[in-house]
């Protein structure tokens, strides 16, 4: 075992910890509203510190170490292209203001509303199998991660029995999040993730400071120059041989704009925000949530290449090799590299501490999927389809039994299922089936008024349609002609988004025209809805331009709210500014690899600074928002009637005079 007596101390004091307090929030889950949205009460500290948790899982960290350990800072700086891509969709809203502004729980319940009711139900299927397939790794990734770091046996004995390691690690895993998602729903996973984020903060903090005195970061540039050329690990225009070369982040930067709030893993936190312009403000937030933390994430594998490849530490690579060679997997041994580098440098007690980190992160990844992936089948397949409501009590029961039957899924697919690609190419392809066709249903139906229900079925299910024949490739191609396929999961990502855009406007625009009523769903104009706590102000009656307005400033913006949007525009102009200085000095003087070098490092001091500052912030405006949210469910108006369904389509049964969608002949 690599764990000390303290190690394993410090691991189950933090598991009971979060246990109990998810615990006590059970008092404060009563309604339907309450399980699945926390009774929208949720702040923009809370909400960003929460829900940059649950993107933060264990399969995530691993997934990013090992895409960093093979591509470094090269490939990665074309992701900087992005930053301002980030930057307009955070500060405009971008389908975030719109999509709380209707007021539904599940991105299916805006479709029954937009479009109908039978393609709610076929949404709802082919996101639910999408998202439970893509789940479906995640415990073996975890298990295996906590398998080889703690040094665990493979099996054990237990009442004269030997049972396998690996599977009794899934079980407890899933186990402890389904304790989570049963006890307190939404609710419990928001207090929990925000916690679990705020002492990650504290341990990768205590972990940076330690690599930065353990190891001189001249050894660790030295080492990032040992690299095959075209696959350097400091020059971008020498990296476009690597497995995530710049073609990758181009299609992400695309996707961003595309599958804006398209994923579901994460629906509870879309309708979670007090109001849109919390939602908003999260969001901006959101857009420098990172910097809290993922400079001593990105550190690690960092180390973890110099200890592999500097002659310096020939004999702390050997440690790892013995760790590592027995793994007979090559995707599971790839996966684990990094973290095997980890147990030659971190001291007794920071072992434990980081296992602790893994833990929190796993968890608050499990518990949102747990409870999304569980909701949308209740909420988007059966309540459609239910003639008779469920009590209050029947649907909180109906979505726990939901939420146990897809914990069970996982554990079998973890089980059963061998991973052939990297675990970003896995998340693509999977995760395809779903995106690949729904941004543009999504897009459409919050922003235009001629899309029609025929658009949104032919691009989702041409999107589907194209990821699946891709993931079916993936997986016989080798056996049918002893390569890969010649697609990335990546690549087939974009092409679904492509042929899907198009569908849905040939079927939208081309074919039967209409006109629905925005105005209506958004609740805005003489659809406003008056309510203490509701913020939907943003009016379509002043239609003069104004750069305000351009970058989604609203009467709803306080003084703090306008420093913050400046601060981040600041901080995204700078970067952006840097990035295309760079860029063009590299071009023009061809920068060599000791210049590269020479600019990461200065670089990385400069946003590691930063980032402590940006956490130091985060964590204490989200303090203050917790101690809000307790103070808010507690006085907060409980709608036991708010349970997600559109009742007898409500927005279809207007008078003739206001319909809300009314056919245009052609």
């Amino acid at each position: 075992m690599n764990f000390y007596l303290i190690d394993w101390i410090i691991v189950f004091a933090v598991a009971i910890f979060f246990i109990y307090l998810a615990y006590a929030t059970k008092k404060h889950t009563q309604s339907t509203a309450d399980f699945l949205a926390a009774n929208r009460c949720a702040r923009r500290y809370m909400l960003t510190m929460a829900e940059g948790m649950t993107t933060l899982g264990t399969i995530t960290i691993v997934a990013m170490w090992q895409m960093n350990y093979k591509i470094g800072f090269a490939a990665g700086w074309w992701g900087n292209l992005g930053i301002p891509v980030g930057m307009l969709v955070a500060f405009t809203g971008w389908v975030i203001y719109r999509y709380r502004e209707t007021r539904v729980m599940t991105m299916a319940q805006f479709f029954e509303i937009r479009y109908s009711r039978n393609f709610r139900i076929f949404s709802g299927i082919i996101c639910w199998v999408s998202g439970i397939v893509n789940f479906g790794i995640f415990p073996a990734v975890s298990a295996n991660f906590f398998l080889y770091y703690c040094g665990l046996p493979a099996t054990y004995q237990l009442a004269g029995l030997t049972l396998p390691t690996y599977h009794t690690l899934v079980i407890i895993l899933v186990g402890i999040a389904l304790y989570f998602t049963f006890i307190g729903g939404q609710i419990a996973i928001l207090i929990t993730d925000f916690f679990q984020s705020f002492f990650c903060n504290i341990v990768l903090a205590a972990i940076l400071i330690i690599i930065l005195i353990k190891f001189s970061l001249k050894d660790v540039f030295d080492s990032l120059m040992i690299s095959e050329q075209g696959k350097s690990l400091l020059n971008p225009f020498d990296a476009g041989k690597t497995d995530f070369n710049p073609w990758y982040f181009v299609i992400g930067i695309v996707g961003v704009i595309f599958n804006r709030l398209s994923w579901q893993g994460s629906q509870g936190y879309n309708c979670s925000a007090k109001s849109p312009h919390e939602a908003k403000m999260a969001g901006v937030l959101g857009g420098i949530r990172g910097w809290g933390f993922m400079y001593a994430l990105f550190l690690i594998p960092i180390v973890g290449y110099m200890i592999m490849h500097h002659p310096n530490y020939t004999v702390e690579a050997q440690k790892v090799h013995q760790l590592i060679d027995p793994i007979q997997n090559e995707q599971i041994r790839d996966q684990m590299l990094v973290p095997m580098t980890m147990t030659v440098y971190m001291p007794i007690g920071l072992m434990g501490a980081f296992a602790a980190v893994m833990f929190a992160a796993t968890i608050a990844t499990f518990d949102t999927y747990l409870h999304s992936w569980g909701s949308i089948f209740i909420q988007d397949i059966i309540v459609p389809l239910r003639k008779k409501s469920f009590t209050n009590k029947q649907h909180i029961w109906a979505l726990r039994l939901s939420i146990i039957f897809v914990g069970i899924f996982i554990c079998l697919f973890s089980s059963f299922f061998r991973q052939t690609q990297h675990i970003y190419y896995f998340f693509a392809l999977t995760g395809a089936i779903w995106l690949g066709g729904i941004g543009a249903v999504i897009i459409g139906g919050l922003y235009t008024k001629w899309g029609n229900t025929a658009g949104a079925y032919a691009a989702l299910i041409s999107g589907s349609f194209l990821a699946t024949t891709g993931m079916i490739c993936d997986q016989l191609w080798m056996s049918w002609y002893g390569k890969n396929f010649f697609l990335t999961g990546q690549e087939v990502y974009f092409y679904a988004m492509l042929v899907a855009s198009a569908l849905y406007f040939a079927f939208s625009f081309l074919g039967k025209r209409t006109n629905f009523n925005l105005e209506k769903m958004l609740h805005r104009g003489k659809y406003k809805i008056s309510a203490k706590n509701e913020s939907d102000n943003l009016m379509e009656s002043d239609r003069k331009f104004s750069f305000k307005k351009a970058f989604g400033i609203t009467e709803d913006f306080t003084t703090g709210d306008k420093l913050i949007y400046g601060f981040s525009i600041f901080h995204t102009l700078l970067l952006f500014s840097i990035f295309v200085v760079i860029t063009a000095l590299a071009l023009i003087f061809k920068f060599t690899e000791f210049q590269w070098k020479a600019y990461h490092y200065y670089m990385l001091w400069f946003t590691m600074g930063l980032s402590l500052i940006i956490a130091l912030w985060l964590a204490i405006g989200g303090l203050h928002n917790a101690v809000q949210l307790f103070k808010d469910l507690r006085t907060s108006k409980k709608d036991f009637a708010d349970d997600g369904k559109v009742n007898d389509h409500d927005y279809e049964k207007e008078t003739e005079s206001n319909k809300l969608c009314e056919v245009e002949p052609k």
